[in-house]
């Protein structure tokens, strides 16, 4: 069975196409939290918090080609994710930031000692860099940056003008060349 079918069952109320419905988005949804949060438990957390939410909610979803239950609850996660991150932020920890390109380099690299203590500084500035951003521009840049996502699609995804995404991206671009700026400089 597809995904309109199960949409459709699921909107009349039969738990075992939500179930299916389940079963099919929800790995891709633990790996868009597990993506910011860097946490399995909050992951999960968020994982079970979003298909509550659709559940409560299917019956507001229009079925059609150009809304596809997917990017719905994309939406879902991602303003469930920023509001944990936002919660995060305010309890003064830190949350994990998105580094493992960098440090595998850094690490896998056959560079002498002091080449290696150099390339962990300059990971350790950019991952205080990334840290510096709002839970919404690192979630913008994220998925600008390293999902390689349009402004169009982060716009519906987040369900705001593609405008709101440009304004985060340049303010996340110069706080980050701001704080990275001394490494830049450096002889």
């Amino acid at each position: 069975m597809n995904d309109h079918m199960n949409i459709i069952m699921a909107k009349d109320g039969n738990p075992e196409a939500f179930s299916q419905l389940y079963r099919e988005h929800g790995e891709r949804i633990f790996r868009i939290a597990y993506r910011y949060t860097r946490s399995q438990s909050d992951a999960e957390d968020i994982l079970q918090e979003t298909f509550i939410k659709a559940f409560k909610n299917i019956h507001t979803l229009r079925v059609n080609p150009k809304n596809r239950f997917s990017s719905w609850l994309n939406t879902i996660c991602i303003n469930y994710t920023l509001d944990h991150l936002r919660k995060q932020r305010r309890k003064k920890r830190h949350s994990q930031v998105s580094l493992s390109d960098v440090l595998q380099v850094i690490q896998s690299s056959d560079h002498s000692p002091v080449d290696k203590m150099e390339s962990k500084q300059v990971g350790q500035h950019i991952h205080n860099a990334l840290s510096s951003l709002s839970p919404k521009q690192h979630l913008i840049f994220e998925m600008r940056y390293s999902q390689h996502m349009d402004i169009k699609n982060i716009a519906q995804t987040l369900q705001c003008s593609q405008s709101n995404v440009k304004t985060h991206i340049s303010r996340a671009l110069k706080k980050l060349r701001k704080t990275l700026e001394p490494i830049w400089r450096k002889p």
